[in-house]
């Protein structure tokens, strides 16, 4: 079975990316959150959200943040909800959600408790600036495996390698266990 790495890259592909104009790389932190479609992968999902906010006000923030977790909770049980990646660049908070349908994100979205703090949102003006789009997805070609041991290149669906009959290590299921790990342990 393969090792699978988590790392940045290396130091001398981060100089060559910081050659070119207008990219930055900085220390962020990355929070992901695993639903129950998330053994779909994104290739399941047929529609993908994006929202995007930026604050001035520390106390918004917060209160942003206050009503965002009960949220978080939510999506934990959600109809449909694949998972979720957030993460600051500079000043911008970004957040990226695979959902198995449109119909799934918009039933959320409907939802009372999301309407509330959407309402909230406007109310007191947590956000200096608040952006949301929600696309269907029109194709994909599925998330291959390309088999360290052989010259395969395997639909990851299936488990092994088509060609040498190698074990694929589910990814997906090592996402869920690292956020199931305090965060001590990740370190």
């Amino acid at each position: 079975m393969a090792d699978l790495l988590t790392s940045p890259p290396p130091p001398d592909a981060i100089a060559a990316m910081l050659a070119i104009p207008d990219v930055a790389i900085v220390p962020s932190i990355l929070a992901t959150q695993s639903g129950p479609d998330a053994a779909l992968g994104p290739e399941g999902a047929g529609a993908i959200l994006v929202l995007q906010a930026t604050f001035v006000d520390p106390v918004g923030a917060e209160h942003f943040w206050a009503a965002a977790v009960p949220l978080m909770d939510l999506l934990a049980a959600a109809r449909g909800f694949i998972r979720r990646y957030s993460f600051p660049d500079g000043p911008n908070m970004t957040l990226i959600a695979f959902w198995r349908t449109l119909a799934d994100a918009q039933a959320f979205a409907a939802g009372p408790e999301h309407r509330a703090a959407v309402q909230d949102l406007y109310a007191q003006r947590w956000q200096y600036s608040h952006f949301s789009a929600l696309w269907e997805l029109r194709s994909n070609h599925g998330r291959l495996v390309f088999c360290p041991h052989c010259d395969g290149v395997t639909a990851a669906a299936e488990g092994a390698c088509a060609t040498c009959g190698a074990p694929f290590l589910d990814t997906l299921g090592l996402g869920a266990a690292r956020e199931a790990a305090p965060a001590d342990q990740l370190r």
